[in-house]
Order: structure tokens, then sequence, then C-alpha cells
């Protein structure tokens, strides 16, 4: 296990060297724009580092293909429609959708499952897509994402082995953890490359199948969904405020609140970053150590976070943002 774990961490650290290295002349740049919260170009596409680790530990660990195929399909796809070119927000959405249905497919028919449990499909198709997106979305300035990543696969793993679910899915969490922990190396605390969409979208597609795979029941569900929820809760806030302003859902912005920290605040990235892991980490120990007492408490937990984080944004961007009070 040690050798799988090490080799996810190199293989992290490989792919960033990489596209450090070598970025500039594949022509896979990260070019500043007026959303941007970096100021110079920063070589992007050292998710590639992360999917290797997860075809890797995949195929040491027989993970079935419905589960690491769809992820590569959705990480390439990624990579030639948002990293290297610029394809149609549609384009891109239905391969998210695709990808995400054709997991869902295939892991209930190795579950055997019966017709009726064919009627979630439309919410965990859009749980699996959205939470590719949100994860993509909120990978906007050095160390969030790969902070967010390390930790949330960490608790998954915690979670799944200490709950006496699949070991298996339990290892792999733990190496896409440690193949994000080698490219926090390259990440923080100044950037000098970037996950890009390969990395990002894998990250977040993977994450939402891992918790639909790991799940024996709702609590199962709710509690690892939580490990992700500092990205949801942000993202969530954020979408209600650009709906309030009639702004176009799809439309590149940067309203999140940790952007507004990053520009208008002028906040440091990497101890914004730490402050969403800390949050990140407090609610999954929560979530975790309440889980036992049932789902009222799971959920009210849950909105206690969300009520210190609504409360928070409110006045941050009453301070930070004029022109939305």
């Amino acid at each position: 296990m040690i050798v799988i774990l090490l080799s996810g961490f190199l293989l992290g650290v490989a792919g960033s060297w990489l596209m450090m290295r070598y970025g500039e002349q594949l022509g896979i740049m990260d070019i500043p724009n007026g959303r941007s919260s970096h100021t110079e170009a920063i070589p992007k596409g050292a998710g590639f580092g992360i999917l290797a680790a997860l075809l890797l530990s995949s195929l040491i660990l027989k993970i079935p293909w419905f589960v690491w195929l769809p992820s590569a399909v959705i990480s390439l796809a990624s990579f030639w429609g948002a990293d290297k070119h610029i394809l149609p927000v549609s384009i891109r959405l239905l391969v998210h959708f695709g990808c995400a249905l054709f997991f869902l497919v295939f892991f209930l028919a190795s579950k055997q499952a019966g017709m009726g449990t064919y009627v979630i499909w439309l919410p965990a198709v859009v749980f699996i897509a959205g939470t590719a997106n949100f994860f993509n979305f909120m990978d906007g300035i050095d160390g969030i994402a790969g902070v967010t990543g390390f930790l949330a696969f960490l608790l998954m793993a915690f979670y799944a082995r200490t709950s006496g679910l699949d070991p298996a899915y339990a290892s792999l969490s733990l190496v896409m953890a440690f193949s994000c922990l080698g490219f926090l190396c390259f990440n923080v605390p100044k950037a000098r490359v970037f996950l890009g969409d390969v990395g990002s979208i894998l990250l977040g597609f993977l994450f939402a199948c891992l918790v639909i795979v790991l799940s024996e029941n709702v609590m199962d569900f709710l509690v690892m969904a939580g490990f992700l929820a500092p990205f949801y809760m942000d993202e969530l806030f954020t979408m209600v405020v650009r709906i309030r302003h009639k702004d176009s859902l799809i439309k590149p912005h940067r309203k999140h609140i940790y952007q507004v920290l990053a520009n208008e605040a002028g906040m440091n990235h990497f101890k914004i970053s730490l402050g969403y892991g800390l949050m990140q980490l407090a609610i999954g120990v929560s979530a975790i150590s309440i889980q036992p007492k049932g789902m009222v408490f799971l959920l009210g937990t849950y909105m206690f976070y969300g009520l210190i984080f609504g409360v928070f944004s409110f006045f941050v961007r009453r301070k930070f943002c004029a022109n939305e009070n």
C-alpha cells in the first residue's frame, strides 16, 4: 500500500513538473484575463499527473472499469475542450452529463439494481456533473483545488475505512489525496503550474462517483458529500447572488467569495485556501462525529455551517462589492 501511495504522490509531482517545464512549448498556458486572479501566464495541465495516478492505482486495486473509464474520458475531453482549445459550453456539458450517465448506468447494472432504483438516475447524474463543474469553478486561486482535493479524498478514505466500506475504494481515495499533495508542491505558496480542467473536472467527477459507489445508505451519502461542503456552499451562494442580479449562470465571472477575498480584498491566495481547508476539515470531522446521532442532527450541523458561511459571505460582499448591494 505504501508503494501505491508513494506512486500517487510521485505521479502528482511528475505531472506538475513536466507541465511546468514544457507547458509553454506545448502551448498549454493560462493567460490572464479580466476574470483571472493571477497576473502572469502560468502553465496548466498538471492534472495529467493525477489522471495517471488514478489509472495506475485503478489497475493495481482492480477498480471496476465503469469508474476509471468515464473519469479518464471526461478528464481528456476537458483538456481538449478547455485547456488546449475552447469548445462551446454546451458541448462540454454534454460530455459531462454523458460520462455521468455512463458511470451510473453501469454501476447500477453491476449491483443488479431493480428498476425502482433507476428513479435516482436524474438527481445522481446532476450531482456528478454538478460536482465536476463546481470543483472546476472553484479552482481559481493558488492552492485551493489541491488543498480541497487532498482533504476531500483523505476524509473519504478515513470514513470508508472506519465504516467498513469497500477497502479498494478507500485505498483509491487515499492515492488521489496523495497525488493532490504532489501537485501542491508546485502550486503553493505561489503557483508555478495549474491543474487545468484536465485535473479539476477529474477530481470533482471522481469524488462524486466515489460518494455514490461507497454509499450503502442515505447517511453515508450525506456524510461523504459534506467533505466538499465549502465548495458547494460558495458556489450555491454565488449562484443566488448571480440570479438576483440576472447574470447568466454559464457566463464566466469572478464573484465567488474566494475570488472576492483574493481580488477585491487583496488577501494572500494560500491563506484563503488554508481557510477553506480548515472549514472543510471542521465540517468533515463534525459530519463523521455526528453521523451516529441520525439525519436530523447531521442536517442541522450542515445548516449551522451554512449559516456561518452565508453570514460571512454577506458581509464580505457588502464590504468589498459595493455594486452588489
